[in-house]
């Protein structure tokens, strides 16, 4: 065993002894070639050796940390086809496929089914690896690079010798460079313990394996990968916290190295105004949660111990850093009154970027173009099938698969198909663009903050809508020529995005109120393919009741809203009768069905049904609504836990109903206060470090349980205890700001899961739909995969983790930037995407005045 390690019972990672190696912070990466550098974050001038080296820092009396980047990625730009080729497929051998063969080019192609816009070939990316990085490839074991007795230091041109060496490593951005391969661009975090002390300022030459030699400058102001902050800043009023604490990786022996050993309440730290020098604040380290205190299951998911310095006493703006001695510094971050505010904006604006049948131009696009995609007008060819999506994969029985099922349905109809020229709008999910009746939860949401949070009411989105009314010719998500509500009242540019999200089921609808599944694409996520111009086929889903009590959810909140908060009684009026005939016709169909379904079926049925009669009967008061309600009572002494959480909100639309003048059942109504007041006590916070408010509650399992901007799920949580209260306590208050700080890079990354916002973005997101290389601002991501890689990930990442098994890994630490992991770099319209929209709203209600209902 090496002398330089001691080994510990601590689990799942040994310590380093504190005599032998003493951490601190690292500088940040940039990638050369296409990437680019992270914005705002400095690289020391001297360390551009081979494009290698973008990171140095020295970490305490005998150890260095240096971030090494391999790989130079380059998109070849796309090209217009003036004629379609002669013969192209699909690439028959692989999920996810391209289309792969087109007259003996070789690259992936997009549809040729759009009338105005031409077909287009992407050919495949090129991948140029750094010749002087190979000893970190080659397999997923250890490599010559990890073995000390190859490396050399000098420092200040006296030698000094290498005692152990851990590293992790990542895929920062993966490419297709042929039909079925893969390359990935790689972040090496390598870590040396040293024989002798360093100087506190000093010049290292480095000399690794292969004969690569890069020099670098070390001083006490360097950029600690161990200091995490939130990088889009802290409110002047409110809670303000930084922390700190890594994991290392393994050695060549597949040992790992924490910062436990070297960090304790003794640690120091000072803030330092960025503009003036001035250390503005100054403390000790405290324990934010023990390496043997378990999130879930036993498993403590940083590996390591995890401290806090606590600034909130900061009550002055302006532009700081945090210093810790022997470490380095954080990442330079603002302190306003709102810093919160863009953030919530490019939240929204995402929205309208996953529009459906919607051109993307200036001055809206705010630098992205976008053909209109998804319009029937342009060529596309929508089949109308019987497929009830609701009994798929995709709906709530998760039996028989969608593409299994449309797939039987072109077999049995062949040719005999109708079409529905009317299934456009609404937003595209994820990394391809069905539009699924779930969706209706992010429009219910929408318009719940505009009732709730008085301050989304003025946010200026920059959409083709903003500043109009529904009346006026600029608006698109009118189901009619008759759908023009009251043609003066000006609609808040968020209920808009909301209109166009519920859009399709509007225009639909069928006169005897059925509400259909939504779009289906025939494929996800084929690449070449692009939503103005797809190569899959494209299909409506049946009619079916789940859909209906979803749409009528959705439909009465949104009309209600609309009615008596934006004041347009016409459109609200509207929505509330179209919810109304979706609800009657979905009870209809339920009786007929009733012995139909399964447990499981008619568990989720019964679910949707209670979620849409809440807020339906608020804004219709039809007691044959309120009896339904009633007499089911989710909130009855022996009514299950998980249909209170899946329905809370819905049943406040009931309580609120009450409040309004609606006749309701007080015991009830007072059992839905009572058990929403207290939420964030019974919430069983499971991630008490890095401001993360994780729940255990959180309605997914453990492989997805979204750990980026999803993890402040209780941000939207807390707000039942605010209905509750009627007041925004300090409580609700800590929880919503804090719960901004995990997606916003403080992490262990150090990486923002929000394209636009932060020093260091995700390097690659999910985005199946190209109009050029840059992210979309506002794009949100998972970021954190918590279970097993699926195959097809590890097979386009093969090569690029170290350790190469993603379970040795802290799950905060399973931060793998490739758009092929999609546990890390995908969005969901409803989950995370909706979470975050939720959270960054209610963190700039929590900071207006006054706070209270």
């Amino acid at each position: 065993m090496p002398e330089s390690l001691n080994p510990s019972a601590k689990s799942p990672a040994r310590s380093l002894s504190r005599r032998a190696f003493l951490l601190a912070g690292v500088s940040g990466l940039g990638i050369a070639g296409g990437l680019g550098a992270f914005p705002g974050e400095p690289v020391p001038a001297s360390a551009q050796s081979a494009n290698a080296l973008v990171g140095l820092s020295r970490l305490g009396p005998n150890g260095l940390q240096l971030v090494l980047t391999d790989g130079d990625v380059t998109l070849p730009p796309a090209v217009p086809l003036a004629e379609p080729p002669s013969s192209w497929h699909p690439d028959p051998f692989e999920r996810l496929s391209s289309i792969v063969e087109s007259n003996g080019m070789s690259g992936a192609l997009s549809g040729n089914r759009n009338l105005h816009q031409p077909q287009v070939y992407f050919p495949w990316a090129v991948f140029r690896p750094n010749p002087d990085l190979g000893v970190f490839r080659g397999g997923t074991g250890p490599q010559e690079g990890d073995d000390p007795q190859r490396w050399s230091v000098a420092s200040d041109g006296v030698p000094v010798g290498v005692r152990a060496v851990w590293r992790k490593s990542t895929p920062i951005r993966t490419v297709r460079t042929g039909p079925r391969t893969y390359a990935s661009a790689v972040r090496h975090v390598v870590t040396l313990a040293l024989d002798a002390d360093l100087p506190e300022r000093a010049d290292v030459t480095l000399g690794l394996p292969g004969g690569l030699r890069l020099d670098g400058a070390i001083d006490p102001g360097s950029l600690s990968e161990v200091i995490h902050v939130c990088q889009a800043g802290y409110a002047t009023s409110g809670p303000k916290k930084a922390y700190l604490g890594a994991w290392l990786g393994h050695d060549q022996d597949g040992r790992s190295a924490t910062t436990d050993e070297l960090l304790s309440p003794e640690s120091h730290w000072q803030l330092r105004d960025f503009d003036t020098g001035l250390v503005v604040a100054e403390g000790r380290l405290s324990v934010a949660k023990a390496f043997d205190s378990p999130h879930q299951e036993g498993r403590n998911f940083n590996g390591c111990t995890i401290y806090e310095a606590d600034f909130s006493s900061v009550g002055r703006s302006g532009r700081f850093r945090l210093e810790v001695p022997d470490l380095g510094s954080s990442f330079v971050f603002p302190v306003t009154s709102s810093p919160y505010e863009e953030v919530a904006r490019l939240a929204a604006r995402w929205y309208f970027h996953q529009r459906s049948g919607c051109e993307i131009r200036a001055p809206y696009g705010e630098g992205r173009v976008r053909p209109r995609n998804g319009h029937p007008a342009d060529g596309l060819t929508v089949r109308q099938s019987d497929v009830r999506l609701g009994r798929t994969s995709e709906g709530f029985t998760r039996k028989a698969s969608v593409f299994d099922a449309l797939r039987d349905f072109e077999e049995r109809r062949g040719d005999d198909q109708s079409l529905n020229d009317d299934a456009w709008g609404g937003w595209h999910d994820a990394g391809d663009w069905d539009r699924r009746i779930q969706h209706c939860e992010a429009v219910y949401a929408m318009a719940q903050i505009i009732e709730l949070l008085p301050s989304a009411r003025r946010i200026d989105l920059n959409i083709p809508e903003s500043g109009k009314t529904f009346s006026d010719e600029a608006v698109q998500a009118r189901k009619d020529a008759s759908d023009r509500g009251d043609g003066s009242t000006i609609l808040p540019d968020l209920i808009h995005e909301a209109l166009w999200g519920l859009s399709i089921w509007r225009r639909t609808q069928g006169a005897d109120g059925r509400i259909i599944g939504g779009v289906e694409y025939s494929l996800d996520g084929i690449q070449g393919s692009v939503s103005w111009n797809p190569v899959q086929t494209t299909y409506a889903y049946g009619a079916e009741e789940w859909s209906a009590y979803n749409f009528a959810m959705a439909a009465a909140k949104l009309g209600h809203v609309v009615r008596t908060v934006c004041g347009d009684s016409v459109l609200g009026g509207a929505l509330v009768s179209e919810a109304a005939a979706a609800w009657d016709w979905a009870e209809g169909v339920a009786r007929s069905n009733s012995s139909a379904e399964d447990e499981d079926a008619a568990s989720q049925l019964f679910q949707a049904r209670l979620a849409a009669a809440g807020p339906l009967y608020r804004a219709t008061g039809r007691q044959d609504i309120r009896a339904t309600f009633e007499e089911s009572n989710p909130f009855a002494a022996n009514a299950g836990g998980a249909l209170r959480n899946n329905i809370a909100f819905q049943a406040w639309d009931y309580v609120l109903a009450e409040r309004e003048g609606h006749p309701a059942d007080d015991d009830l109504a007072a059992s839905v206060a009572r058990w929403s007041a207290g939420q964030l006590q019974r919430e069983e916070r499971m991630g008490q470090d890095y401001g993360l408010h994780a729940s255990a509650r959180f309605p997914w399992g453990v492989s997805w349980m979204r750990f980026g901007p999803g993890s402040n799920w209780p941000a939207r949580r807390s707000w039942l205890q605010v209905l509750a209260d009627e007041e925004v306590s300090s409580e609700v208050r800590e929880c919503v700001l804090e719960g901004m700080w995990f997606g916003l890079g403080c992490n262990p990354s150090n990486v923002s899961f929000i394209q636009g916002v932060g020093s260091r973005v995700f390097g690659d997101p999910l985005l199946i739909d190209p109009t050029g290389n840059d992210p979309i601002p506002g794009h949100i991501v998972f970021g954190v995969a918590a279970g097993d890689l699926h195959d097809f990930e590890r097979k386009a990442i093969q090569g690029t983790l170290y350790p190469a098994d993603e379970t040795h890994w802290p799950e905060y630490a399973r931060i793998f930037e490739s758009r092929r992991v999609i546990g890390c770099a995908e969005h969901g319209m409803k989950s995370n995407a909706l979470e975050w929209l939720y959270a960054s709203f209610a963190a700039c209600e929590v900071l207006s005045e006054p706070n209270q209902l």
